[in-house]
């Protein structure tokens, strides 16, 4: 079977390389996209092809990126992050090595996002925050806003290294440095003293 439908899913425009192990511990599929590629369309037919197949959503992970750079070195990631698409919306999980948490929550970047920071709280043993802002520029720079009911700040990551690395590194960033404070949505100057 897999051979087939990694050659299915090798045909989809813009699709730059697959990679199939459906085994039960750890197995995915890594879709490279070219990087002139239409993102929602290749999903969408990606989301075809599955169906297609017959497989679900508890089944294996798909991670969807473009050839990138790496992340920010300044934040470590220290959580195992898997967005899957589901019929109506997104399956989020955040696992360590001991804990593991998921939330399924719509389709769309907010919602996403908040269930990322409450699956990430939970397996950090942390309160949870809620994701008061997020904004894309116009230079790709998604931008996530973070707020613990007493002070915000920002994590930020450019798209262009796939949608859902970005928001990864941007929802961490925003959770967990702590040179990203924010107040009235700007970011605080930091002192170098």
């Amino acid at each position: 079977m897999t051979g087939g439908l990694e050659a299915r899913l090798q045909g989809i425009p813009g699709v730059e390389s697959v990679t199939i192990d459906l085994t039960d511990t750890g197995g995915g599929i890594n879709v490279r996209l070219e990087s002139d590629a239409d993102e929602t369309r290749v999903m969408e037919r990606l989301r075809e092809v599955l169906i297609a197949y017959g497989i679900r959503s508890a089944d294996p992970r798909v991670e969807l990126g473009r050839p990138s750079s790496p992340p920010k070195p300044e934040l470590d990631i220290d959580v195992k992050v898997a967005i899957t698409p589901l019929r109506s919306g997104a399956r989020v999980e955040v696992a360590t090595k001991n804990v593991r948490s998921f939330r399924v929550v719509a389709a769309n970047p907010a919602a996403i996002a908040q269930g990322l920071a409450d699956a990430w709280c939970q397996v950090k043993g942390r309160i949870p925050v809620e994701i008061v802002d997020i904004a894309l520029g116009d230079d790709g720079e998604l931008t996530i806003v973070a707020s613990d009911g007493k002070s915000e700040s920002a994590g930020s990551a450019n798209v262009e290294i796939g949608w859902e690395r970005a928001l990864t590194l941007a929802v961490g960033e925003a959770l967990w440095s702590s040179d990203s404070r924010v107040e009235n949505g700007r970011p605080l100057a930091t002192n170098s003293s």
